[in-house]
């Protein structure tokens, strides 16, 4: 039995002064896969601006286009629903060779290094992976304005404060460590008032989900997938370039509820 689930995203960016020649790129589109299906939704970016859909190299759908005309404001709106099929495990058909290697920031550091070394992890895969999750999320408090877009897993393992982003870049850390590929997963959750971060681990030929922020390895929760990548630079929502001043104000509002119907 599957479970429908209604979504709305809407980011406002305000820029302190005029801006032209906007080009925009956005990952917003919730994927298709064994695990949900886009079912439908309706955009619209600054009073209907035209926009195209194409892919990046991970398969996540990107929206992208162009604002000639001045304006203050970039506003998009995505409204649709999604379809859960039974729990959060899955096969695909993407090299997995591609998330056991580190990245700027998901480093083999000494501190990452010496961190899972004190650590008494189960042989099991599985096991292994609830451990670390349970781990961070036990041992890292969420805290946020004390980390930015470029922080990496040291700077959580440092601080031990960070928001999910920084929870899933050390999750991730650890399992490749420990020779089990691992992506990261930018999406939208039930209750939350942003975007949110966490984590694909393949065991046993499957994409499992784990929430190191919230200490729970996924199941049935209506956890929407949005994009997978490396770490957070191949997951960002939104990005662009214009002709003027970088001075803005990023707003963004998420919900996610369940149909009754």
């Amino acid at each position: 039995m599957s479970l429908r689930v209604n979504f709305s995203y809407a980011f406002t960016l305000n820029f302190k002064e005029s801006v032209r020649k906007h080009a925009f790129c956005l990952r917003m589109l919730p994927l298709s896969n064994g695990v949900q299906t886009l079912l439908d939704w309706e955009l619209h970016i600054n009073n209907d601006v035209p926009f195209y859909v194409s892919r990046d190299g991970f398969g996540n759908d990107l929206i992208f286009g162009t604002i000639e005309k001045s304006h203050r404001n970039f506003e998009a709106v995505l409204k649709g629903s999604v379809a859960f099929h039974g729990s959060y495990q899955y096969k695909d058909n993407e090299n997995a060779a591609l998330y056991v290697h580190p990245t700027t920031l998901t480093p083999f550091s000494p501190l990452a290094r010496d961190y899972v070394e004190t650590l008494m992890l189960p042989q099991s895969p599985l096991s292994l992976a609830k451990m670390l999750n349970q781990t961070i999320f036990q041992n890292f408090e969420y805290l946020a304005g004390v980390s930015t877009t470029s922080c990496d897993a040291d700077a959580l393992l440092l601080r031990h404060h960070g928001v999910c982003q920084d929870f899933s870049h050390l999750l991730i850390t650890l399992l490749r460590l420990s020779h089990i590929p691992a992506r990261y997963v930018a999406g939208f959750i039930d209750g939350e008032g942003e975007s949110h971060a966490w984590v694909e681990a393949l065991i046993d030929g499957y994409w499992r989900g784990f929430d190191p922020t919230n200490g729970i390895m996924l199941e049935h929760q209506p956890y929407i997938k949005i994009a997978h990548g490396r770490d957070f630079m191949d997951c960002r929502l939104n990005r662009g370039v214009f002709i003027g001043k970088n001075q803005q104000n990023l707003y963004v509002n998420v919900t996610v509820a369940r149909d009754e119907q």
